[in-house]
């Protein structure tokens, strides 16, 4: 018996290995990308130039558009000095944080089902399902990834202190929610209602509410929180105010004065788990709700993870949206799907192998898809290339090595994007070349500028002889301009 249970963790623990791939292979492959990740190298490279740990900045000044607290930026700064200036830098935080939720995920499907098996089927759920390991989350050096790990581990620790009522696992969730807390600001809180709610219905919140470590737990999470907080605002003034107009509820209701978004409909998140981010799995949807009939020995469990998932989608459907924002629900979905099929093979009393073999088959196929995704990565679109052409064109050592101080870039006055800001700096910092943005009304005979759109080369050549001196691809150019006129003299 023991030689078997250790056998059956060696093949977990490999499978799992095996399973982690999607999640980390080639993930420094692509360039940083544009909007959060860009933003948050930028601050990350600052702040390991400057060492100053308390405010980030974005072009060395305080940031006042990404207000969230640093926790990913002091991992990708620790994650600098030990791996250097580059993209894996930057993403290591996040494929850790994936792989430990994906570890969260095996262990509480485990304590509810003492199943291994189903154990790797919900980790094999959520690692196929795209919005966990796709834009924006598990292979990109945003907060999603983090904020999931944390989330999960305070639904994982619930479920301990519901369990067990030891009080121990009080400070394990207020942990989990201080970190969430310094990782994405209050996004972490949104758990909170939906596990009040479960353990108001079991009965439980006036004795919680009695609990002595409640209230220490709640102490000791706030302590960080306001000193960070405090710190913070003690040296950029604005900031509270900044963060409740940008962070909090004028932002969640749409009424924020520097944010507007368009309102994809209440059923948004509803239509992208089911049709993009957990796509290959709707067809067991079914299994949850059917799963508490069958097996009354989950319903306790199975209503922690369905009132917590159920509440979090409520609220995050009354909000403002992005695709990403649903990150959160993808394990706890994984673990109800895989708990639900184990009531329903458990109801059959399926032969051993026979659920094992059942497990393979239908993991192989969303398996073999996240793996080939992260194995081959395609190559960029047009207007991507217009976009990230001068972040490709930077992280090229044969085309960098042509730059000098003297070179400016020029972008479109449309598009004019920069995700390739992470690169100015890192050429700054480590060859002490300085890339400054030019603007087309400022330029002059004889400059050499870094272009990535093609409407600018066809303003250039419009205006003056273009000599191309390195090209990327159709889009990104190094030139060299002069005066028109200069050749017919």
């Amino acid at each position: 018996m023991k030689t078997k249970t250790i056998l059956t963790n060696t093949i977990i623990l490999s499978l799992l290995f095996l399973l982690s791939i999607p999640l980390w292979f080639k993930v420094d492959k692509l360039p940083i990308r544009l909007w959060d990740e860009s933003r948050n190298a930028v601050n990350a490279i600052e702040m390991f130039s400057s060492r100053e740990y308390l405010i980030r900045t974005y072009n060395n000044s305080p940031e006042t558009w990404n207000l969230k607290p640093p926790m990913l930026t002091w991992m990708q700064v620790g994650s600098m000095h030990l791996l250097g200036v580059n993209e894996l830098a930057i993403r290591l935080p996040s494929v850790i944080a994936s792989i430990i939720a994906l570890v969260f995920v095996y262990l509480l499907t485990f304590k509810i089902t003492k199943n291994k098996w189903f154990g790797f089927l919900s980790s094999v759920i959520l690692v196929t399902s795209s919005g966990f390991y796709g834009d924006h989350v598990g292979r990109f050096g945003d907060h999603d990834a983090l904020l999931v790990m944390f989330s999960i581990a305070l639904v994982y620790y619930t479920y301990l202190f519901y369990q067990t009522n030891q009080s121990k696992y009080l400070y394990y969730m207020g942990a989990a929610i201080c970190l969430g807390i310094l990782t994405k600001s209050i996004a972490i809180v949104l758990f909170v209602p939906g596990i009040s709610l479960f353990l108001l219905v079991n009965k439980r919140f006036i004795s919680l509410l009695k609990n002595l470590h409640f209230y220490s737990a709640i102490a000791i999470s706030l302590f960080p929180l306001l000193l960070y907080y405090g710190l913070r605002t003690l040296q950029q003034t604005d900031y509270l105010n900044l963060v409740w107009n940008d962070e909090l509820f004028p932002r969640f209701l749409n009424q924020s004065n520097n944010y507007v978004y368009s309102d994809p409909g209440f059923g948004y998140y509803i239509k992208l788990l089911l049709n993009e981010h957990m796509s290959y799995w709707p067809w067991f949807l079914i299994a949850i709700v059917i799963a508490p009939i069958l097996s009354k020995n989950i319903y306790k469990s199975w209503l922690l993870l369905a009132v917590t998932a159920s509440t979090f989608l409520l609220i995050i459907s009354k909000g403002t949206k992005n695709f990403w924002y649903d990150a959160p629900l993808i394990p706890l979905f994984a673990i109800l799907i895989s708990i639900s099929l184990w009531t329903i093979f458990k109801r059959l009393k399926s032969p051993s192998w026979l659920t094992v073999l059942a497990i393979i088959i239908i993991s192989t196929y969303p398996y073999s898809q996240a793996y080939s995704s992260s194995l081959n990565i395609p190559e960029p679109l047009h207007y991507e290339w217009e976009t990230n052409g001068i972040s490709y064109f930077l992280k090229d050592e044969s085309h960098a090595k042509k730059l000098t101080s003297n070179t400016t870039i020029l972008l479109d006055n449309k598009y004019g994007y920069e995700p390739h800001l992470f690169y100015v700096r890192k050429l700054e910092l480590e060859k002490n070349i300085v890339l400054k943005r030019t603007e087309l009304y400022t330029i002059q005979p004889n400059d050499t500028l870094l272009i990535s759109h093609q409407s600018t080369f066809e303003t250039l050549k419009n205006l003056y002889s273009v000599e191309v001196l390195d090209s990327l691809n159709s889009c990104t150019k190094l030139v060299v301009i002069s005066r028109k006129d200069y050749f017919l003299r």
